[in-house]
C-alpha cells in the first residue's frame, strides 16, 4: 500500500526545476570551461535527443 507523503518533506514543483536548472547550468559551464564539449555542441545534441523523443512518441 501507497505510503502518505508528509507535506513537511515534499519539494514544490518550482523548487525541483530550479534545482534541475542549477544543476544542469553548473555541469555545462563546467564541461565548457575545461573543453569537454562546446556549448553548441550540447545544443546540437540538445535537438538530436529533442528529435529521438518525438519519435519515439509518435
Amino acid at each position: 500500500m501507497a505510503e502518505k507523503l508528509d507535506p513537511k518533506q515534499t519539494v514544490d514543483f518550482r523548487e525541483l526545476l530550479m534545482s534541475e536548472v542549477v544543476q544542469s547550468e553548473a555541469m555545462i559551464n563546467l564541461l565548457d570551461e575545461k573543453g569537454i564539449i562546446s556549448r553548441e555542441e550540447l545544443l546540437e545534441e540538445m535537438k538530436r535527443v529533442q528529435a529521438l523523443m518525438i519519435i519515439s512518441k509518435g
